[in-house]
């Protein structure tokens, strides 16, 4: 796609919720089986054996899927969208069923980093498309929609995991995939045949690609002994480092020099893209880890049971999706984004001090407040972040920019969660609970807000520039 050939006057609005509605679909499916697996683990250890192996089931998907993003959106700036998603689709649906049909453990994990193959196109391609079927201006109520699409996955995979596995089998966590790729396909297939195919012959940095695999691969298989070992001077961690950093290198000088580059460096010269990549990683960090710290704190130190604690996190997913629609709403309506960032991050950074001075447990009312505030605050951080990132760039580079922003969300939470509970394990002494515990996780709480921080002056530095119409 040229920059001068905008697709967004192709579709009409008929089109454009059909489309959607794809979309929808699609990312629903890649972002469940991140979490649907979650609450199987036992069930499915206790049928394949392989008790050691239970959580590479979660991180061979996270990992494959996290480092493809990039590369799935290059290919479909390249090749184009459609081809690109429809390839991502039935690599899914494959994986699930090889899942499904696992006879062991090893047989399993290899068949969620097929999935995980599959799953990163998905999420990436569902946003890039949206930039291909509208201009910025009118792509917030969308990008709203997706962004709430992610957070309920979120919601329901565990629910639904839990479900299936007591009514049914494990093995429905997976074949319920292929009724709804079926689907997926089928929306895909016919509602994006009208996207125009990019004129000339691509040539494909296929070493650019392979380099990107081996810098992030071992940089997320770091990220795991790091949360096993609890320290980040574990020898395993330490080499997976090392190895992630020197391919990172070897990458950039792949980049330096490719003719049509897997991952083009010049834009990160543009500052609007950059600095959105830096604010959606540094919130990600902060809003992964909560997903998990805040439940520990009301179990270790509020001494509430896992149910209750469960529920108490409902109102900062709500809080989410509420904050994506409202967000999209505003951004559609007043073509400013700015303000958003700002309030978000800053209603980010005082909540985690508040939890971090005062704490949770001690009032429901007072929790709910807290965390929903939270959740409105990711919100207005993550869904109008899309659209930034494609008004700053040109059309052509419209699918890369989007999955580069998705993928460093994705390392950003992985690497935020390894942080702040590796901080808080080695504060947290042995056993403790209660009072005992609670100056640890204050520590950890205002080390959160230092973050989200962080992404408040990255909010600063994004330039607000009119977001484009259909002219």
């Amino acid at each position: 796609m040229s920059d001068a050939a905008p697709t967004h006057s192709l579709f009409a609005p008929r089109e454009v919720r059909g489309i959607v509605l794809g979309l929808t679909l699609a990312l629903f499916l890649s972002s469940l089986d991140q979490t649907i697996v979650a609450t199987a683990l036992s069930a499915i250890a206790g049928d394949l054996g392989g008790w050691e192996l239970m959580p590479w089931v979660v991180s061979a998907y996270l990992i494959s899927s996290t480092v493809t993003t990039p590369i799935y959106g290059r290919l479909s700036d390249l090749y184009g969208r459609r081809p690109v998603l429809l390839a991502s689709v039935t690599i899914f649906v494959l994986g699930s069923a090889l899942a499904a049909l696992a006879p062991t453990m090893l047989a399993l994990i290899a068949a969620r980093v097929v999935q995980g193959l599959g799953g990163g196109g998905l999420r990436a391609l569902a946003l890039a498309v949206v930039g291909d079927i509208l201009p910025p201006r009118e792509r917030g109520k969308v990008q709203g929609y997706l962004s709430a699409t992610f957070a309920t996955a979120n919601i329901l995979g565990p629910v639904l995991g839990g479900l299936f596995v007591d009514a049914l089998s494990w093995h429905w966590i997976f074949w319920v995939n292929l009724p709804l790729g079926a689907a997926a396909f089928g929306a895909t297939w016919f509602q994006l045949r009208r996207l125009p195919l990019p004129g000339k012959t691509p040539k494909i940095d296929w070493l650019g690609a392979a380099l990107i695999l081996c810098a992030c691969t071992p940089l997320l298989i770091g990220i795991t002994f790091v949360q096993r070992e609890r320290s980040w001077l574990a020898p395993e961690a330490l080499l997976c480092f090392g190895l992630g950093l020197a391919f990172t290198v070897a990458l950039v000088a792949q980049e330096r020099v490719a003719a049509q580059p897997m991952l083009p460096l010049q834009l990160f010269a543009n500052r609007i893209f950059t600095a959105a990549i830096c604010m959606t990683g540094l919130a990600s960090m902060v809003m992964m880890s909560l997903v998990v710290l805040v439940p520990l704190h009301y179990q270790t130190v509020a001494g509430l049971p896992a149910r209750e604690a469960g529920l108490r996190m409902i109102a900062m997913t709500m809080g989410t999706v509420i904050g994506s629609f409202a967000a999209g709403q505003a951004v559609s309506r007043t073509g400013r984004y700015r303000a958003l960032l700002l309030g978000g991050t800053a209603v980010a950074t005082a909540m985690c001090l508040f939890v971090g001075w005062f704490g949770l447990g001690h009032s429901l009312a007072v929790d709910s407040v807290v965390t929903l505030a939270l959740g409105l605050a990711f919100g207005c951080c993550f869904s109008p972040s899309t659209i930034i990132v494609q008004n700053a760039l040109p059309p052509r580079d419209g699918g890369l920019g989007v999955s580069c922003m998705m993928f460093f969300r994705l390392m950003g939470g992985a690497f935020g969660v390894a942080f702040l509970s590796s901080l808080l394990l080695g504060a947290l002494p042995a056993g403790a609970s209660g009072a005992a515990a609670e100056p640890a996780f204050a520590m950890v709480f205002e080390a959160a807000a230092a973050i989200a921080a962080l992404a408040m002056v990255a909010s600063l530095m994004l330039k607000e520039i009119p977001l484009r119409g259909r002219e």
